[in-house]
């Protein structure tokens, strides 16, 4: 029997059953020599949900089953060194399952922390599905306690990104735990540097990709030319290279960071495009001083690197222990795991906001707002998820999830039409467009009582992208409004750029109405122009009678707004409902 079950949510919960005692100790994690025993497993490839038996987080070096708990994230354990690996045991195999299934034997290399790397033997059977493609996968793992010395070699080799010449991003980070354990006892420490090319994106849209790679070549090559042999040089991720200064005193760090930077900045990269200029910001630890391990430093590097690039009089950040930047670190890890524990327990929820005719004060549509449910019971609006999602970098797992439930009610509820927001950065990563158009496939009828809220300021940062963003949500089916409207510094000419259906009026030009002449002057002109372009209008913030009789008096289509309607948690009950029970 399986010692693990999955819940509605896909989460992996181990079984309690298993005695205290049996349990393999935590000390027995790092040490690939100990018969760790085996762990069965069960993959649903279709699902791609795996299922363990509880000895899986010991016998693969790892904290939490999450890291396990699909094929997708098992995947990344396995060290990229090696030759073999059960996917490809799967899905590169010749044989054809004839109802009984087929066997595979493999052994493949695990590095599932920095400094970890060891051999898996993983064997059991795969079973097809109608189409004759694999669909589900029982097998059993087990640590290779003898390796071959071709196995041996393999683990010892570097290995090396052929754009680059660095490390790759596993060998530097498996060479940062190894130099921090051979360095334990130098009394200089040693320093872990990130250095990030700026605006790589923009880099790689206005000269191509391939040029991208030469400048971040070029980089490489500088940098090394600049420090010591000895040093360790890493691709870390594709605008990120990482350095390990070993051994070096964390007083000489800022000296050797501004120094890195300056012989990038001071003369253009060389390219085939031509010279081009580049800048980079770095961010650095000391270790051990500020950071023990080879995680830890990885952590404190990225975060210091995310400082640095707020800063404008400095390329260079060393992360502080400071109490009081502690404080603020956990207090975000704390707003993090507040936001990101509701939607996976799915207290992520939705308020409607109604908007309503100007002339007859029906509702025509909801506003889907965003709310969360505390385990204590409290409702948290809006302002207290979006600006930490946002600034926390995981906003676009709110647009997800408030997309979904947005289009869950309209599926439930044919007599609503509902508007959603959904940020720029989020709807223009195909994930979330594949997801969009999968949920209108379930219910044709969805798309055409749906609005698509886009706000007007983060829109004007490529307009090309957001005519073709705009276009690819109307050819679904749906409207397109551009939130915010008049925050932008190129207002008007966005609206005669961009293909939306609705405009809706920034609430800081409506809340004064009655008391600004500069204002009411701004919206007047806003509507003649959007009358001209056959585009409907909504008015937010109307808090007062008198602004709403205004907009209604200037021909506003619609008004948003307290006055109007507040936002709550549950939509009114259908009319037939309402009339059958009366």
């Amino acid at each position: 029997m399986m010692a693990t079950m999955a819940n509605s949510g896909g989460t992996i919960v181990p079984f309690t059953g298993q005695p205290e005692a049996d349990r393999v100790p935590a000390d027995m994690l790092l040490d690939g020599t100990r018969d760790l025993g085996e762990a069965t497993y069960s993959w649903n490839i279709e699902t791609d949900v795996m299922t363990w038996g509880l000895e899986a987080t010991h016998i693969f070096g790892v904290r939490e089953i999450g890291a396990l708990s699909s094929g997708t994230a098992f995947a990344t354990l396995v060290d990229q060194a090696s030759p073999h690996s059960r996917h490809s045991e799967v899905f590169e195999s010749e044989r054809r399952d004839q109802g009984t299934g087929v066997s595979f034997s493999t052994r493949y290399l695990v590095n599932p922390a920095p400094g970890l790397r060891f051999w898996i033997e993983d064997t059991g059977r795969w079973f097809a599905n109608e189409q004759g493609r694999p669909r589900l996968v029982h097998g059993v793992c087990r640590r290779v306690l003898a390796p071959t010395s071709e196995e041996i070699a393999l683990v010892t080799k570097r290995h090396f990104d052929p754009t680059t010449g660095a490390l790759t991003r596993a060998d530097f980070c498996n060479a940062l735990a190894d130099t921090i354990t051979t360095n334990a006892k130098d009394s200089r420490g040693i320093v872990v540097m990130m250095v990030a090319v700026d605006d790589l994106a923009q880099l790689n849209k206005t000269y191509g990709y391939h040029i991208g790679d030469e400048i971040i070549a070029a980089m490489v090559r500088r940098l090394r030319a600049l420090i010591r042999r000895r040093d360790i040089l890493g691709r870390y991720a594709t605008n990120k290279i990482g350095i390990v200064l070993a051994p070096s005193l964390a007083e000489h760090m800022e000296f050797v960071a501004t120094r890195l930077a300056t012989a990038i900045r001071s003369t253009p990269i060389d390219t085939s495009a031509g010279p081009i200029p580049a800048t980079v910001h770095i961010g650095g630890v000391a270790v051990p001083r500020d950071a023990k391990t080879a995680i830890e430093a990885l952590h404190a590097c990225e975060e210091a690197l995310n400082d640095a690039k707020d800063r404008t009089d400095s390329p260079f950040i060393a992360y502080s222990s400071d109490p009081e930047i502690r404080t603020q670190r956990v207090s975000n890890r704390e707003s993090t795991d507040a936001v990101l524990t509701a939607l996976n327990d799915r207290r992520i929820e939705l308020a409607y906001q109604p908007i309503v005719r100007s002339g007859s004060g029906e509702v025509a549509l909801y506003e889907s707002l965003v709310r969360m449910t505390t385990p204590e019971g409290e409702l948290m609006g809006a302002g207290a998820i979006v600006p930490v999602a946002e600034r926390l970098g995981f906003l676009h797992l709110i647009d997800h999830r408030v997309m979904e439930l947005a289009l869950e009610t309209l599926r439930n509820r044919h007599d609503v039409q509902l508007t959603v927001n959904v940020g720029v950065d989020t709807a223009l990563h195909p994930d979330w467009m594949a997801a969009f158009r999968a949920h209108l496939s379930i219910d044709t009828t969805v798309a055409q009582r749906l609005v698509v809220e886009i706000t007007e300021t983060s829109l004007i940062e490529d307009v090309k992208a957001a005519q073709r963003l705009i276009e690819t949500i109307k050819d679904c089916g749906a409207r397109v409004a551009i939130d915010d409207f008049g925050a932008g510094h190129t207002s008007f000419r966005n609206m005669r750029l961009l293909p939306i259906d609705i405009l809706k009026i920034d609430g800081t030009f409506i809340k004064n109405l009655a008391r600004s002449e500069d204002d009411r002057f701004f919206v007047q002109t806003l509507l003649q122009l959007a009358r001209h372009l056959q585009i409907e209008t909504v008015a937010e913030w109307v808090q007062d009678e008198e602004t709403a009789n205004l907009l209604t008096a200037w021909r506003v289509e619609y008004l948003q707004g307290d006055f109007v309607g507040v936002a709550r948690k549950h939509l009114p009950a259908p009319v037939t409902a309402r009339r059958a029970i009366a």
